[in-house]
């Protein structure tokens, strides 16, 4: 009879410490969710939390900071920190992210060597967790380079997915067209370099022999940049 009107008290007492743990492992998970849900961004891509790898070994809400990073890698490790001053303990938070971001991807899909065009191209929220190197937020921005890979669409466009094509060669001769307020005035130069569209280059004035700068507008024409003489 004694061990029956004591075992409620007994479960009771049992299934405190599990109630506490899963108000405090609330706390922790809330925290987080918070953390991210105000926003977290590196260089203009927005982190999503897809899930904690490993949790840290302690209770209650915690304070979450972003590590320094130089990609937007798929599985960094974030900094948990709780209490303050000579109470302060860190942790190293495993998780795995999605990384958001606005940029140029292939409209259909391309062969490699394709020379892109504004047409080929359209701008999409894309994933880009786990990729290096920079990508593009205008279209423009790409017309005329090379994809050195085969593309589907929707892909992503990365640096080292294109190159710039050289369109004059050093040697060439090209129109070089300057603007002075609202005339045009051309001539012909001589490349001095090699370079592909959109490049800056210097050309010789065959007539005056005067060396001035100018941009890459096509594979025979270049554009004097504003203030240089013919």
């Amino acid at each position: 009879m004694l061990l029956r009107s004591i075992l409620p008290a007994l479960l009771f007492l049992f299934t405190l410490p599990a109630v506490a743990d899963a108000e405090t492992d609330k706390a922790m998970r809330d925290s987080i969710k918070q953390f991210f849900a105000q926003g977290v961004y590196v260089k203009g891509a927005r982190a999503e939390l897809v899930e904690v790898l490993r949790w840290p070994n302690t209770a209650a809400k915690l304070r979450w900071r972003m590590p320094a990073l130089n990609n937007h890698s798929a599985r960094p490790s974030l900094i948990a920190e709780q209490g303050q001053g000579k109470s302060l303990r860190r942790w190293y938070v495993p998780v795995r992210l999605n990384w958001w971001a606005k940029v140029v991807v292939a409209k259909k899909d391309l062969p490699a060597r394709s020379r892109l065009s504004v047409d080929m191209l359209d701008v999409a929220r894309v994933n880009i967790a786990g990729h290096s190197g920079s990508w593009w937020k205008k279209t423009s921005h790409l017309a005329g380079m090379q994809l050195t890979r085969p593309l589907q669409a929707g892909n992503a466009i990365y640096t080292s997915y294109v190159h710039r094509p050289k369109l004059i060669r050093r040697g060439d001769h090209v129109t070089m067209i300057a603007s002075y307020d609202g005339l045009k005035v051309t001539a012909v130069g001589k490349v001095l370099r090699s370079a592909g569209l959109g490049d800056r280059v210097s050309i010789r004035n065959l007539k005056s022999k005067q060396v001035v700068q100018g941009v890459v507008a096509s594979a025979s024409t270049v554009h004097i940049i504003t203030g240089e003489m013919l």
